[in-house]
């Protein structure tokens, strides 16, 4: 069976589907296939006659392969598309990493899915809470729903959360 490789793959989704879903591809891709979302600039400049090549480099500028599923890449374009400051992403706090983080605020996203509400997961998921919080840290853990249908409401949400960070002494 012929394959593509994930690079190649990367670049045939960027030219063919939906924003979003390339941004996912492009962030997923380049995590799993070890290359860089900017190496997929060079096929696209090596085919610039394929159909959606033109897209491409304003994708690449969205992408990034730290991001560790496609509700965190969701949530990454929410926050772009509304004007909202980029996070850190998998930023470190002593044994964990948060998905999205303004460390400066101690202000963090996380997307959880279904899984953390397998018992053992969801007692990890207190004990991190826990920590987290100890730390000083805000963590808003937004729904499926909300970033799905009502992007503009979870900006909306962290850029109120940011600036009420932000105003604290």
């Amino acid at each position: 069976m012929v394959t593509t490789s994930p690079l190649r793959t990367a670049f045939d989704l960027a030219c063919r589907v939906g924003r979003t879903d390339a941004v996912i591809a492009l962030d997923a891709l380049a995590r799993v296939g070890g290359h860089g979302p900017g190496e997929v600039l060079v096929l696209a400049a090596a085919r610039p006659a394929v159909r959606g090549s033109r897209r491409v480099p304003g994708l690449v500028a969205l992408a990034d392969p730290l991001a560790e599923s496609p509700m965190e890449t969701r949530v990454r374009l929410a926050l772009h598309d509304h004007g909202v400051r980029p996070p850190v992403l998998q930023h470190p706090v002593g044994p964990y990493r948060i998905d999205l983080a303004y460390p400066d605020l101690r202000f963090g996203v996380e997307y959880d899915g279904e899984h953390h509400l397998d018992g053992d997961r969801a007692r990890a998921d207190l004990r991190r809470q826990a920590f987290l919080t100890a730390q000083g840290w805000d963590i808003l853990r937004p729904e499926a729903h909300v970033v799905l249908a009502r992007p503009d409401l979870l900006a909306a949400e962290v850029g109120h959360r940011l600036t009420s960070r932000a105003a604290r002494p």
